[in-house]
């Protein structure tokens, strides 16, 4: 990894909030501020690639018609708390 410096503008706003970081003491330079608002992007971006996939795979399940239907709200909720509760018992 280069540590070479690279100048990036991003604007006055961000400039305030960059300030506040420092002033407030949770970082301790703008490289650090910078460094975490990448992070929590990166992270942002993994977790929506895993949601598409989650929702291509639903997808692929409804048009298998691999689906459960209920009568009313109320036997869904029913289903979800059942199912939870299943879950739960497991990792006793």
């Amino acid at each position: 990894m280069s540590n070479a410096k690279r100048s990036y503008v991003v604007g006055d706003h961000y400039e305030s909030f960059i300030a506040g970081q420092l002033k407030n003491g949770r970082f301790n330079n703008a490289s650090e501020v910078v460094r975490a608002g990448l992070r929590m992007l990166e992270d942002y971006e993994t977790r929506l690639k895993e949601v598409r996939i989650l929702i291509d795979k639903g997808d692929a399940d409804i048009a298998a018609q691999r689906v459960t239907s209920y009568a009313n709200a109320e036997e869904l909720t029913r289903d979800i708390l059942a199912r939870g509760a299943e879950l739960l018992n497991q990792k006793d």
